[in-house]
């Protein structure tokens, strides 16, 4: 879901998010669909793939107490560094 404020996607900035999308949760890794957290808002190339409760959860959320990333011991950069593994694994004859 899109704020009033970010800018629209590109055709390019879609299928990279949607990729996120298809990764498992960067945090505590619960298989996909996740969504795609972006660490600076309007910037679609820089989306964490998250769960529900990893992104939006009151307690575990990153939204919320951060208790997940807390006991992972995960600040978004280290979930970024996952999500970028997980999506060029996503890619055809990529292999890492």
């Amino acid at each position: 879901m899109r704020s009033k404020n970010s800018k629209a996607f590109t055709p390019a900035e879609r299928a990279h998010v949607e990729l996120v999308k298809a990764c498992p949760c960067s945090v505590c890794g619960k298989p996909s669909p996740s969504a795609a957290h972006h660490i600076k808002q309007g910037d679609h190339w820089i989306t964490v793939a998250l769960c529900d409760d990893c992104h939006q959860g009151s307690f575990n959320g990153w939204h919320g107490e951060r208790r997940m990333w807390l006991v992972m011991k995960m600040t978004e950069l280290d979930a970024l560094s996952v999500t970028i593994r997980n999506v060029l694994k996503l890619i055809p004859g990529r292999t890492l």
